[in-house]
């Protein structure tokens, strides 16, 4: 059993489990998975105090944008394509400002 809040593995067709077990499980995914789940439901109760129907809709835009982001990195096709694009550049021309630091991006008040 892993107990580290950093194992993010992807499994989206998670079977549904308390947050209790989803915090146990040491998947910040998991957790964030279960943590939408209660709140959806909690929203979509009638008996949802209208005081918190706000925050809670808030909270649970925040949570599946967190998910979709933890997602997005598991699904990245290409994490050294930046790596890549440097080689191939310093193939093509060793000297280029982007390479050698010569770039200069300081702010100069006058410009404008």
């Amino acid at each position: 059993m892993t107990t580290s809040m950093d194992n993010d593995d992807v499994d989206p067709v998670v079977e549904s489990q308390s947050v209790a077990d989803a915090a146990k499980s040491g998947s910040r995914r998991a957790l964030l998975v279960a943590m939408r789940d209660r709140i959806a439901d909690a929203v979509t109760n009638t008996n949802c105090p209208p005081r918190d129907l706000a925050s809670l809709t808030k909270r649970l835009q925040d949570m599946a944008n967190e998910i979709e982001a933890i997602d997005a990195r598991a699904n990245d096709d290409e994490p050294d394509r930046l790596a890549d694009l440097e080689a191939a550049l310093r193939e093509i021309n060793p000297d280029h400002p982007l390479l050698v630091g010569k770039i200069d991006d300081r702010f100069d008040p006058s410009s404008i």
